[in-house]
Parts: structure tokens; C-alpha cells; sequence
């Protein structure tokens, strides 16, 4: 079986579907009516949907680097938002939970390691 074919097996279709127009339809909101992008919001947008996309693979939360890339994700967001000059609390909120994210994966493998 080949590497396409077993993303294939593991891809759920609806939810690609879905978010391939949710992702559409933002994008163009974002791109297109609102004028042209900041540099910020396109290096936002190339780490706010491969992270989305990635939810539509079964087992992808599986792989041991999922949890801290994901965590390293919204602190880049949060940090890409404060950056661009929009959304404070937000961008505030998304760098505390990855920041808090990063802690715990951290204290976890300590203690996998402390233990065994």
C-alpha cells in the first residue's frame, strides 16, 4: 500500500470538504474584500491551516510531536496576531495556552522519564 493510499484510508471526507469551503470562504474574506494581507496575516494563514487540516486525519493526534507542534502553533499565532495589531486578548490568550501547553508536554515526558 502506498503512502497516498493510506491517506487516502485515513482522510475523512466530509470534514476536508468542509473545511475546504470554510478555508475558501475565508480566505477570501481575508484576502480579497478586506484588500491586501499584511505580511503577518499571510505567515498566520500558513500556520492556522495546516494545523486545521491536519484534525482531518485519523491518527494524526496520535504522533508524538502532534501535542508540542500544536502548542508551538498558538503561540505563533497568538504572537503573529499581537504582531499585525488586532485581537490583544486573544493573541494574549492563544500565547498563554501554548506557553502553558509547552509546560505541560515538558513536566509529562519528565515524569515518563523520572518514572521509568
Amino acid at each position: 500500500m502506498t503512502a497516498l493510499q493510506t491517506l487516502q484510508n485515513r482522510t475523512r471526507l466530509g470534514a476536508v470538504l468542509v473545511l475546504v469551503v470554510l478555508v475558501g470562504a475565508a480566505t477570501y474574506f481575508e484576502f480579497i474584500y478586506y484588500g491586501p494581507p499584511t505580511l503577518y496575516d499571510v505567515v498566520l494563514w500558513l500556520i492556522v491551516v495546516p494545523l486545521l487540516f491536519a484534525t482531518t486525519v485519523n491518527g494524526v493526534q496520535n504522533h508524538p510531536l502532534y501535542q508540542p507542534l500544536l502548542y508551538v502553533g498558538f503561540i505563533a499565532i497568538g504572537f503573529l496576531q499581537y504582531l499585525d495589531g488586532d485581537w490583544f486578548l486573544l493573541a494574549g490568550l492563544f500565547v498563554l495556552a501554548g506557553v502553558l501547553g509547552v509546560i505541560s508536554e515538558a513536566w509529562n515526558r519528565f515524569e515518563v522519564s523520572r518514572s521509568g
